[in-house]
């Protein structure tokens, strides 16, 4: 029996509907589902996602869990559904799967495009929904007499790589590293993966620590997440604490992970007194979106970042949303700003993303970096 892995948020933005869509396509036209259906991850679907697993015990639902528990189930799956509509910086999720030898099955554009076999492109599906275009797909993959992986080397994306480009980009002279994000710890995606960075470095020689906030589980961490645009306008409390431990660790490279949720412009004004080599990171496409959760094209993104470009690129008669809007770019002005007279290179996780950054911050290409995510085990 074809069996499918679903492991991420359970939300809109990742378009996680869209699987649901396909299950009440087969439950209308099959006796039984024809497949095995392993979700892993958390989100306003669980509810309607346990009612299905509760109906069909082809469905298994196990709530969010560890990469090391997912493993577990890979042996019952040929491909991962990687349904979402929206703007991906860079398929780690994907490269994390085929790793696995589990076949991506989604849109194979922007952070995606090198991730998704031709064969199994939503892209190319004549249907007006993704449920739709999912249903059909996997109908005909039921029908198919063997399972093939793409053939896409590993290789570009090992660990071994990653250092080498890490170690021809800092220099020989760095070796001591400090890693700031808006949250450090493992939530989900980017804060999971710079704590695997940190653990990759460290195991090559390097010192390296982290500075930002441990985001509270439950509603306070959800509340602070929509709350951390307004604390960025001036979260002197945070720039105080970077500066301590710049002083106190005397970092060779400052390396920005992420500061538009909660850490803002004053981190990064605050090195201005350090010597160190500094990064900025753009994997977060909210640097140039007021909702990156519902940017489906890089055509909507105006270029450059001023108020009017941010306002149009969102079209709403929502004053609330205008509001929002108008705030989020008074703090990424700030951040631009900062950006602009601090770091030394910008990076991004993927090709495309060179032009967006280049045309929206008006930085020279020779400063903007592709550096691509290394597979996590």
């Amino acid at each position: 029996m074809l069996g499918l892995l679903y492991f991420g948020r359970l939300e809109q933005e990742k378009w996680f509907d869209a699987i649901i869509d396909m299950i009440e396509m087969f439950e209308k036209k099959w006796e039984k589902l024809p497949f095995e259906l392993f979700v892993f991850g958390s989100g306003r679907r669980e509810q309607k996602i346990q009612e299905l697993a509760y109906t069909h015990k082809n469905i298994h639902f196990f709530g969010r869990k560890s990469l090391e528990t997912i493993k577990r189930y890979v042996e019952n799956c040929q491909y991962s559904l990687m349904p979402s509509e929206c703007l991906e910086s860079f398929g780690l999720s994907a490269l994390t799967a085929i790793k696995r030898w589990l076949a991506p099955i989604g849109y194979a554009r922007w952070g995606l495009k090198n991730f998704i076999d031709p064969k199994l492109d939503l892209t190319h599906q004549h249907w007006n929904t993704t449920g739709e275009k999912l249903y059909n797909l996997i109908k005909w993959k039921l029908q198919a007499s063997s399972f093939e992986l793409w053939a896409l080397s590993l290789n570009e994306y090992s660990k071994e790589t990653r250092l080498l480009k890490f170690y021809a980009l800092a220099g020989k002279n760095v070796k001591k590293v400090l890693i700031v994000s808006d949250f450090i710890n493992k939530i989900w995606g980017i804060e999971t993966y710079i704590n695997d960075v940190k653990e990759l470095l460290e195991l090559h020689g390097y010192e390296v620590q982290l500075c930002g906030w441990i985001l509270p589980s439950g509603p306070i961490g959800k509340l602070a997440k929509y709350l951390g645009i307004i604390t960025g306008l001036g979260n002197f409390y945070e720039a105080i604490k970077l500066k301590l431990k710049i002083k106190k660790m005397k970092p060779d490279l400052i390396r920005y992970n992420s500061v538009m949720r909660y850490l803002g412009r004053a981190p990064l004004w605050i090195s201005k007194h350090s010597s160190a080599k500094k990064w900025m990171m753009f994997h977060d496409l909210g640097y140039f979106y007021p909702f990156p959760s519902q940017l489906t094209s890089e055509h909507h993104i105006k270029t450059p970042l001023t108020l009017k470009h941010f306002i149009a690129s969102y079209q709403t008669k929502n004053p609330f949303k205008k509001l929002a809007i108008i705030g989020k770019y008074l703090s990424l002005y700030l951040i631009k700003q900062q950006i602009k007279k601090r770091m030394d290179t910008l990076v991004v996780p993927s090709d495309f993303m060179q032009d967006i950054v280049h045309k929206s911050y008006r930085i020279e290409n020779r400063d903007i970096v592709t550096f691509p995510h290394f597979i996590q085990e």
